[in-house]
């Protein structure tokens, strides 16, 4: 890399220090300054080195007048790369690429992935893996210019690769003005920053000595000194005062917008226009295009081009004659020079020439908003094509393009069904991309023209109500269909079912008593006759019987619901979706997980199918969640990541503290405890503003995370302040047993016995009423905890109970810990081989799980399988079943299989059918072989222990 950039060593020196550790890890490095202060020809040096070393460079740029086409500035970097034998971008990958390249040919059977807005996380991850195969050979130095001025969809990529950084020897080079930046890219870079991925450089004016290379060498001492003091050290503009000054100094030199404006008017007529034309037309027009929007012959442009690339006004840029500014400042000085009326014919000219060649919408829009007058109707028609393209995967671009066609729209009778449709499909976008204050502005604007008692009105109420609630103002919401429902002139109709549901879900997310609502939204959606809206009303009635503690018609309202939702056919389903997502969280509260999760897949399928986008965030979230209740860690995970993901994309705060805290709770089993601190802190952070039922529910999933990293104390501080002490009476009562068994494992953690029965003997008393298997579960362990170090006999008693019950809700990660502590209780009671049995069974369990929950070690004394349960040694011994443990375990002791069947209550006949799945499963053919494998595995404990 050159040292001769006037000035710059310290900021090149940052360059090569980021290439030379560019080696199997992603390596960030932004350059931001002042307009003109050498941002470009850094990027420019530490390309040209990139390439000197061997690695592969691509760059893209983006531009002023262009930040509206989704992924503009990615596909100016990556567009002639896609297609390339070293990405070989897989067949799922290559259908999503095709939304950001839409030149890309896929094969002519492959279907569009059914994507929607808020999963358009997964272009970002097919971007990523385009990016890692590049780089699968020689690395990559991926440069992007200007991105003060970057489309949206570039920006939300940007922030994914920077939380996400591609595997391999990739450097990412982003070059910004710092306080032109879109507040998302700084804020992801600051973040990247703080990990240590990304180094910011900040670049400077120059020194006077730094400049002295770029001062005119005739000019004296007076005149040098006066350029510089001009040009502020700025080195594009001294450069750009120095090409035309009066070296004598007997003038004051000129600023540098006269400058600029010297250079055109040194130019001819025929010159200018087709330097002005090249402004409208942006970066890489080709010549045919240029001649087209300047009204000249094609012979006439390229000779311009010739002579405006001879005065280093335009450069070469990719193929067939293309041509950019040598800068972007001298195009926006360029496109303003000419005329503001010449300007709109020319935007006009280029959409024309665009229409003909059948580019993509996207490319026509800018022209066709840039030209078109009030009253347009093609035009309107135009940006909502290209508004209802850009939804799924840059709905910020959408936005704008239904704005601009709300603009063209005239205010007529004749028009005010298309305002209305403009108007409610850009409240969506705005939603899916996080301005969710600005989409609930559009929604109240749009009730203004909605009569009163009209379905079409109950529905944009519902869906403010929506943003509201994203937006954590629940009690805003509550008030709000309360005032509607008031005025309505027909009581029982379908508009007063659609917003009795909406009040129902706000007493449920305000916390406050919801049974009479519950009451009347069931009623009124009988009397409506409408399927879907009745199962909407049942399932939240399920919610918010469930959250209030009077849950004794649930499990009738519960079946209910699933009969008709299991009746209905898809397209019926749809017109009430989230009818499936209170059922699924009404089957979470009762523990009926596989339906749950049928109705949840179901709902997904039907929500990509209709476009529902709103919808996926939750439905993955409570799938995620009903998985890992279930224990299926490797299943669920995943899916709170998308889910998280999601969230992340739509701004909504509260969503994302759900899915934290959620994903605190599951990594804190899986091992991550230092993650799951970091995601419970988050989950926290955004909830805790409002003190209500979320972020007590962020509370109790940051205690357990501090419990299993060792804090009890810190533990039971939070979690007895948030529930408002140890009968935590500010807790949902859904919530409770969980809440018991994490504080009483933290007070006996503690030695504070006293706390740990009063908390123990708090959870029992929940057993006065009917408690679901999955909750007795967490009673009885609460309870173990309080008696373990103490009365282990009695202790052993409640785990082996909570085994039970955790088999009987089908919770196999319950099952796990309870046979863990089994195993510890036993230890001082029925002697090592009961105990290494049960810790056997246990570390088995947790291994199908996906669960490796090494922190408990600490705590039981017990020391974990070391190695890594995500994939056991033998896919076989997934399968093992509970009884199948017990069975191996007593196999190792030399008993006979009558003497098997007599421990275990069952006939020698049951126990040969488990020998042979053993065999099977273990691949084995004896019992001996099966005891080796086995010890082989960690499924049993070793000879010697």
């Amino acid at each position: 890399m050159r040292d001769s950039l006037a000035g710059r060593a310290s900021e090149l020196a940052v360059l090569r220090d980021a290439l030379d550790r560019r080696s199997g890890e992603a390596v960030v490095v932004g350059i931001c300054g002042d307009p003109g202060i050498g941002k470009t020809r850094l990027l420019g040096e530490l390309a040209a080195e990139a390439r000197r070393r061997g690695c592969p460079v691509l760059a893209g740029r983006a531009a002023e007048f262009e930040r509206e086409v989704p992924f503009g500035t990615i596909r100016n970097a990556l567009a002639d790369h896609v297609d390339t034998r070293s990405a070989a971008p897989g067949a799922a990958d290559l259908r999503l690429l095709r939304t950001v390249f839409p030149a890309l040919t896929a094969e002519p059977e492959a279907a569009e992935p059914a994507l929607l807005a808020t999963e358009r996380y997964r272009v970002h991850r097919a971007v990523r893996a385009l990016l890692e195969g590049i780089a699968a050979e020689r690395g990559l130095v991926l440069v992007l210019d200007d991105l003060h001025w970057s489309d949206a969809g570039s920006v939300e990529l940007l922030d994914h690769l920077l939380r996400h950084p591609p595997r391999g020897g990739v450097l990412l080079a982003l070059a910004y003005r710092p306080r032109q930046a879109p507040a998302r890219l700084g804020h992801a870079m600051a973040a990247a920053v703080r990990r240590g991925l990304a180094t910011v450089v900040t670049v400077g004016p120059l020194s006077f000595a730094e400049a002295a290379p770029l001062l005119p060498a005739g000019a004296g001492p007076r005149r040098r000194r006066q350029l510089y003091d001009a040009s502020a050290g700025n080195p594009f503009h001294l450069e750009l005062l120095a090409r035309g000054a009066d070296l004598d100094g007997t003038a004051p030199p000129p600023d540098v917008a006269s400058a600029m404006a010297g250079e055109f008017a040194a130019l001819d007529a025929e010159r200018r226009r087709v330097l002005h034309a090249a402004a409208v037309t942006g970066d890489d027009a080709d010549p045919g295009l240029l001649a087209a929007v300047a009204e000249l012959p094609l012979g006439a442009v390229l000779a311009a081009l010739d002579d405006l690339t001879a005065r280093d006004l335009v450069r070469p840029a990719g193929f067939g004659g293309a041509v950019r500014f040598r800068h972007p400042l001298l195009r926006s000085a360029a496109y303003h020079h000419a005329g503001p009326g010449w300007r709109v014919a020319a935007h006009a000219r280029a959409a024309a020439e665009l229409r003909r060649r059948e580019a993509p919408v996207a490319d026509q829009a800018v022209h066709v908003h840039a030209s078109a007058a009030v009253g347009d109707l093609d035009a309107v028609r135009l940006l909502r094509t290209a508004a209802e393209q850009a939804l799924r995967v840059t709905p910020a671009a959408a936005a704008h393009w239904l704005h601009a066609a709300l603009s063209l729209l005239p205010r007529q009778d004749a028009t005010v069904a298309t305002r209305i449709e403009l108007l409610h499909l850009r409240a969506e976008a705005l939603g899916i991309t996080g301005r969710l204050t600005e989409g609930r502005a559009l929604l109240n604007e749009l009730l203004g023209m909605l009569p009163p008692g009209s379905e079409p009105r109950s529905r944009v109420i519902s869906f403010l109500c929506s943003l509201l609630h994203l937006l954590g103002d629940h009690k805003e919401a509550h008030a709000l269909v309360l005032r509607e429902l008031e005025g309505l002139p027909e009581p029982r109709g379908m508009a007063a079912g659609t917003l009795r549901v909406a009040l129902a879900l706000t007493t449920l997310m305000t916390g406050s008593a919801g049974d009479a609502a519950v009451a009347e939204a069931i009623e009124t959606a009988r009397h409506t006759g409408s399927r879907p809206l009745l199962a909407a009303s049942l399932g939240v009635g399920v919610a918010v019987s469930q959250a209030s503690g009077s849950g004794q018609e649930s499990a009738a309202r519960l079946d209910e619901a699933t009969a008709m939702v299991d009746a209905m056919p898809d397209h019926e389903l749809a017109e009430r979706l989230d009818a499936a997502l209170f059922l699924g969280w009404g089957e979470l509260y009762l523990e009926r997980y596989g339906s749950a999760q049928r109705h949840l897949r179901r709902a997904q399928r039907v929500a990509r199918a209709t476009g529902q986008s709103h919808l996926i965030g939750s439905l993955q979230t409570l799938e995620g969640v009903v998985l890992c209740c279930t224990g299926d860690l490797r299943e669920g995970l995943p899916l709170l990541d998308d889910a998280l993901e999601s969230e992340t994309l739509t701004g909504a705060r509260d969503g994302r503290a759900r899915v934290q805290g959620y994903r605190c709770w599951v990594l804190v089993w899986t091992g991550d405890v230092a993650q799951a601190l970091a995601a419970g802190t988050e989950a926290e952070t955004l909830a805790g503003g409002h003190r209500d039922w979320q972020s007590a529910s962020a509370d109790g999933m940051l205690g357990w995370a501090r419990y299993a990293a060792g804090d009890a104390e810190g533990c039971l501080q939070l979690m007895l302040t948030a529930g408002q002490g140890a009968d935590l009476r500010a807790v949902r009562p859904q919530w409770r047993p969980r809440w018991f068994e994490v504080l009483t494992a933290a007070a006996a953690a503690t030695g504070n016995r006293r706390l740990a029965a009063e908390l123990a003997a708090g959870a029992a008393e929940l057993t006065a009423g009917p408690v679901l298997p999955r909750h007795a579960g967490m009673i009885a362990m609460a309870r173990m905890h309080a008696d373990l170090h103490t009365e282990p006999r009695a202790a052993a008693g409640h785990a082996a109970r909570a085994a039970e019950l955790f088999a009987q809700a089908g919770d196999r990660l319950g099952v796990a810990r309870a046979r863990l502590y089994l195993g510890a209780a036993h230890r001082d009671t029925a002697g090592p081989a009961r105990a290494g049995r049960e810790i056997a069974a246990a570390q088995a369990e947790f291994a199908r799980c996906g669960a490796r929950p090494h922190w408990l070690a600490r705590i039981t004394g017990i020391p974990l399988d070391a190695g890594d349960p995500a994939e056991p040694a033998d896919p076989g011994t997934r399968r093992l079943t509970p009884r199948e443990l017990d069975v191996l375990a007593l196999l190792a002791e030399s008993l006979t299989a009558a003497a098997i069947g007599r421990r275990l209550g069952i006939s020698a006949g049951t126990v040969h059918k488990h020998l042979s799945a053993l065999y099977r499963k273990l691949g084995t053919g004896d019992r001996l072989a099966t005891v080796l494998r086995a010890r082989a595995l960690g499924l049993l404990p070793d000879a010697g222990g």
